[in-house]
């Protein structure tokens, strides 16, 4: 069970992400979603917890899947896997099938530690 912190700190991670994927500095966005930048500050930090409103405003903004809480809440002890699971998410199929092949290859060179 993934715990209200943890959760509040990968959410909190989520939206400072994109946020710098999309270039924008916390006052930016503060704007953009009529918030103070000492709230996204807060949000980002995870000492605040975002009203489902709040966050689903900001993913807009932001240009990223609501889904995300999904998949980073029950990967969240494993920031690793949510932050892979991510990239697969928007992957092509060659792509995929490339990320596979390569995964397989690392797994087999490694004697099956990762399986």
């Amino acid at each position: 069970m993934v715990t209200e912190s943890a959760l509040n700190t990968t959410l909190g991670g989520i939206i400072k992400e994109h946020r710098k994927i999309k270039g924008l500095t916390q006052a930016q966005l503060a704007q953009l979603v009529g918030l103070s930048t000492r709230h996204i500050g807060k949000l980002e930090d995870g000492t605040y917890m975002p009203k489902l409103s709040t966050y689903i405003n900001i993913s807009r903004v932001l240009g990223f899947d609501i889904e995300d809480i999904k998949i980073m809440r029950k990967y969240a002890p494993r920031e690793g896997e949510a932050k892979i699971l991510q990239l697969i998410k928007n992957m092509n199929p060659e792509e995929l099938k490339l990320s596979y092949k390569l995964l397989k290859a690392l797994v087999n060179n490694n004697g099956g530690k990762y399986a």
